[in-house]
């Protein structure tokens, strides 16, 4: 699946953000966004796409499937492992943690105004319970696990960019990417 994802996703992903960011990065230019800026928000707009294609279009969208699956039970994981395995299960908590790393870390350089712990833990949660919802009438499981290890992982990318923004936050380069 990582190499599929690879090989088909990213580039996929990489192109259509840019159809979909050229727009944006001709207006920033004529506001005079700093170059690292531009690199952060595309690079957000590409994991946005990556993202949206791994959890909807990987496997097929059916808009009246035959059966809906829903857990609102959380940590449901650690009492019915015998049914996906510990491998698997371990794969899918950490795939879906790491996926919402690189928002965590990305989107405050992108939209200052989102700069704080607890808005960056918002937008997280509100994004991947989109995604759920999303998946539940297309005919993909909704996991309540899922928003919380999405969550967790946004959580992670916030602390990631909070620590390199402490260190480098009296640096003239690191102000002018970020925007400050």
């Amino acid at each position: 699946m990582i190499i599929g994802l690879l090989i088909i996703g990213l580039p996929l992903s990489a192109l259509a953000s840019v159809i979909l960011y050229l727009p944006f990065f001709l207006r920033g230019r004529k506001y005079k966004m700093p170059g690292a800026r531009h690199l952060a928000c595309y690079a957000l707009t590409v994991m946005s796409a990556l993202i949206i294609y791994v959890t909807l279009l990987v496997g097929g969208i059916s808009f009246f499937p035959d059966y809906r699956l829903l857990n609102l039970q959380p940590f449901v994981w650690l009492t019915h492992t015998y049914e996906m395995g510990f491998a698997r299960m371990i794969q899918q908590l950490v795939s879906n943690i790491l996926m919402f790393v690189p928002l965590g870390f990305l989107i405050p350089i992108a939209f200052p105004k989102l700069r704080s712990f607890w808005r960056m833990s918002l937008c997280a949660l509100g994004i991947t319970v989109l995604i759920e919802i999303v998946q539940y009438f297309t005919g993909r499981s909704a996991d309540i696990d899922d928003v919380i290890m999405n969550t967790v992982g946004g959580m992670i990318g916030f602390g990631i960019y909070a620590g390199i923004n402490l260190l480098f936050r009296q640096k003239n380069w690191w102000r002018k990417a970020v925007g400050k």
